[in-house]
């Protein structure tokens, strides 16, 4: 019912604004009626309409053969929108945790069309047009484009269409602006719908994306990326969210901004180094070939940038950093100074009595000032009062995106700074704005917010590397606050390359905690562990309980302490028995996330699931580590399951049923991020599902998981898998649609095998008798020559099928014993096809293999019955 209503022939309805594809440059025709016609008559469009909400953003862009359309939520509503009519008859929807995916497979790549409606989108592909005349107004064809005119638009049309670009043009556009370096965009306005349409002609055959309004004048419009040193900004007026994704064609990987308005999309293929931005119909999408090529959001618009010690340009190249201290913006900005601790008290004092005398013209001034010396002498607090009650020059300046100009920025840095060290990470939220990108000496800063805001470990380790060095060189009250954190966060979670930024580290007890984190990592088992022993006793109560949890941690992973006794500790530790305290608030995301790992070990995956439940990134446990902990426990739900030969005690996982393990995976699968770790966790899952069976649920995890699945081995195998969930849910089509696409240049021969016997299945379950036998004429296979049995059997083919299912019963029935029913089954098979060819010796020879073993009351009447009508001659050999 949903697919109805999302696939049919549309009333034209009005554009407020509209995308063109940018791999298919046609000229906007004009429309000549204002209702489509009836099933024959040219001016005849078919239409998609995209039910998502202003909320939701969507990217839309050419994969190989198919066209894609991204969405940024899950749109439950087309979760079986699928296949249709016309050009869209292909189209399958596959909706992931956090995005939506439509994939419509057209391989000549038609002209298309997109526009925002009030309720959704709307996808148009023009059927082939050609010049006719109606009401005195001409519909422009493709072989007009060359001309040099266009009639005027009409006034009234409700709709602007594009027509449809013959192949040979597509790959001749495509070829000129395959090397293009920038997008090009631009707006007009001309006097005349004349005007309007010649402009928008001339620009497709320039090579340049147009993009046609409603009404008699048309718009150009289309994202253009804006180069700034460090970055490059892609505008968009609404911006989305921003995700990853495979290439579904490719498997490359593609970083996708969506808009939730109408933006043009982007007009021309730009490729640099590392990663190479694509022609869109909606939306920026991002071939990134580094993995250090990251797209993060922004209130203006989506930010590509480099994470990296040695990043990639991307951009316009960073200022290089003054070689004195002083000279750079973040020492100027925050007022600091090299001197004495008693100095810089000293001054912030002498500030605050300076602004205790300042007259109204001077409050502001006095009050940075004397925030700058607070923030100096390390009075983190007191800044962050300080500049509370300091009034902004703009409304909105708290945010680095909103400061226009210069004078406003130190106050910016300063606020967000101050509030970042007084614990206050929402007012520290402009130190995640792109803008920080262009100034290298606050990466650092960028490095913190992420750190206390629990993000991505892998990045933020990168960017607080780079800064170790310059945090160095801070004054004293500052350096502590920060580098001491700054390097055990790079001891936890950095990569050896970002540990090594340290060597050496600095000496003192601040920096002993990183330093036995970083000997354990270099295989320093004993030391560590003496090192964090020793850290229990510390006076710093946050040290102490670091250096608990920290060593729990260290012998379970060196096997020195049993999974179970490790829960027991961890346990302890969290409630604070045997004469230890209680984990201090900040300290308790960490230990629970162990106790939480020596759970899974344990085999104890739910209860560590309800550990888990309600946790949020912190600075000790970042976001990436806390999906992972999950990750773990869903892989011990899926792929271990109630094994016996685990061993595992009393009140584990052996106790699960299947359907209570796919409910726990079913509610942890939203907190693990998409992507291969989480492809095979579905497939896992889809399997449990099949077992379970509930087809239909496996045949929607297989589809997710090959939507985020890159390997075209590992995307054909989910092919295979989706084939046979598909099969089971009698969805034919979708069957035969996935094992279309379950290809892949390297595919095992176990893989092969399988998709031939499910093509087969499809093949049987269509009456399509002879394509079957000829995919099974190699099977040798149980299922193949079960098969393959079946085939001959229901067309009667029974010397065939005594043939197929007798070499069946010679590998499935033991010569002695007593008989399981699936094998009572296959001997009364082979008995009653034999009797049915006249293979009396076969017969024979299977009464003498039975050697009176029973196949089951009823069995055993009917095979005697069968036995009797073998002539004499026979039953004597």
């Amino acid at each position: 019912m949903v697919s109805c209503l999302l696939l049919q022939a549309l009333v034209a309805a009005p554009a407020t604004a509209e995308g063109v594809d940018g791999l298919q440059r046609a000229p906007v025709a004009a429309v000549t009626q204002d209702a489509l016609g009836q099933k024959g008559d040219q001016n005849t469009q078919t239409a998609l309409f995209l039910p998502f909400d202003a909320q939701t953003g969507i990217a839309a862009f050419w994969s190989g053969p198919d066209f894609i359309v991204v969405a940024d939520q899950p749109v439950l509503a087309m979760m079986r929108a699928s296949g249709g009519t016309g050009v869209f008859s292909g189209l399958t929807v596959t909706v992931l945790d956090h995005a939506t995916l439509l994939r419509i497979p057209l391989p000549q790549h038609p002209a298309l069309r997109l526009s925002r409606q009030k309720e959704g989108w709307q996808l148009q592909a023009p059927e082939p047009a050609s010049l006719q005349k109606k009401d005195g107004q001409m519909a422009l064809a493709p072989s007009a484009a060359a001309g040099g005119g266009a009639p005027p638009a009409s006034a009234a049309a409700s709709t602007s269409a594009s027509a449809p670009v013959p192949a040979t043009t597509a790959a001749a556009t495509s070829a000129t602006t395959a090397p293009a370096t920038s997008a090009s965009a631009g707006s007009s306005s001309p006097s005349s719908s004349s005007t309007a349409m010649l402009s928008s002609v001339g620009a497709a055959l320039a090579g340049k994306l147009s993009s046609g309004g409603g009404g008699g004048a048309a718009s150009l419009h289309t994202i253009t990326a804006q180069p700034a040193p460090g970055y490059v900004l892609f505008p968009l007026q609404q911006p989305g969210h921003e995700f990853e994704l495979p290439d579904p064609a490719t498997g490359a990987r593609l970083l996708i901004a969506t808009s939730r308005t109408a933006s043009g999309g982007v007009a021309q293929a730009q490729h640099a180094v590392g990663y190479s931005v694509r022609p869109t119909l909606e939306g920026v999408v991002v071939e990134a070939d580094a993995d250090q090529i990251v797209m993060q959001g922004a209130a203006k618009g989506a930010v590509l940038h480099a994470v990296s010690l040695h990043p990639v340009p991307v951009g316009l190249p960073l200022p290089e950093q003054g070689i004195e201290a002083s000279r750079q913006k973040d020492w100027q900005w925050f007022g600091l100074q090299e001197a004495s601790p008693a100095t810089l008290v000293a001054e912030r004092e002498e500030k605050l009595a300076a602004l205790a005398k300042a007259s109204p013209r001077q409050k502001k001034a006095a009050t940075f000032a004397a925030a700058q010396a607070a923030f100096a002498s390390g009075a983190f607090q007191k800044a962050a009062t300080l500049l509370a009650d300091m009034p902004e020059t703009t409304p909105g300046s708290g945010s680095a995106s909103a400061a226009g100009s210069a004078t406003l920025r130190p106050e910016i840095a300063l606020r967000a700074a101050s509030a970042l060290l007084a614990g206050n990470l929402k007012g520290a939220q402009a130190l995640a704005a792109p803008e920080w990108i262009s100034l290298p000496e606050f990466h650092l800063w960028q490095g913190l917010y992420g750190l206390y805001a629990g993000q991505n470990s892998q990045r933020t380790a990168i960017l607080l590397a780079a800064g170790f060095a310059q945090a160095q060189h801070y004054p004293a009250p500052l350096r502590d606050r920060i580098a001491p954190a700054m390097a055990l966060y790079i001891a936890r979670y950095g990569t050896p390359a970002t540990v090594r930024t340290m060597e050496p580290l600095p000496d003192g007890p601040a920096y002993d905690l990183p330093r036995a984190l970083i000997q354990a990592r270099e295989g320093k088992m004993e030391t560590a562990r003496v090192a964090l022993e020793n850290l229990t006793a510390s006076d710093d109560a946050q040290r102490a309980a670091i250096a608990r949890t920290e060593i729990v941690r260290l012998m379970q992973d060196a096997d020195l302490i049993a999974p179970d006794m490790a829960v027991d500790v961890y346990r302890k530790l969290l409630k604070g028995e045997n004469g230890a305290s209680p984990a201090p608030a900040d300290i308790r995301t960490l230990t629970a996330v162990g106790l939480a790992h020596a759970l899974i070990r344990n085999g104890e995956p739910k209860v560590a699931l309800s550990v888990l439940e309600g946790l949020q990134p912190s600075a000790d446990v970042p976001e990436d580590v806390l999906a992972e902990a999950y990750r773990a426990a869903l892989y011990r739900l899926v792929f271990n399951g109630a094994s016996a030969s685990l061993g595992l005690p009393p009140g584990s996982e052996e106790e699960l049923s299947v359907t209570q393990r796919t409910a726990l995976v079913a509610q942890g699968l939203p907190h693990v991020p998409d992507g291969a770790e989480k492809a095979k966790l579905l497939l896992g899952y889809g399997r449990l599902l099949l077992e379970a069976g509930h087809a239909d649920t496996a045949a929607t995890a297989f589809s997710q998981a090959i939507a985020m699945q890159a390997d075209p081995q590992a995307r054909a195998e989910g092919e295979e898998l989706l084939a046979q969930a598909a099969m089971q849910a009698h969805q034919l089509a979708l069957a035969q649609m996935a094992l279309d696409h379950a290809v892949s240049p390297l595919m095992p021969d176990d893989l092969a095998a399988r998709k031939a016997y499910d093509a087969a299945r499809v093949a049987q379950a269509r009456g399509e008798t002879e394509k079957a036998q000829i995919l099974l004429a190699h099977d040798e296979s149980d299922a193949g020559l079960d098969l393959r049995g079946q085939l001959y059997e229901a067309a009667h083919r029974w010397a065939d099928a005594v043939l197929v299912v007798g070499r069946l019963a010679s590998r499935g029935l033991p010569q002695d014993g007593a008989l399981t029913e699936a094998q009572r089954a296959l001997a009364f098979r082979l008995a009653t096809d034999a009797a049915a060819a006249r293979d009396w010796e076969t017969l024979h020879r299977l009464k003498d293999w039975l050697a009176g073993r029973t196949l089951g009351r009823e069995r055993d009447a009917l095979f005697t019955l069968l036995l009797r009508q073998m002539p004499r001659s026979a039953a004597s050999h």
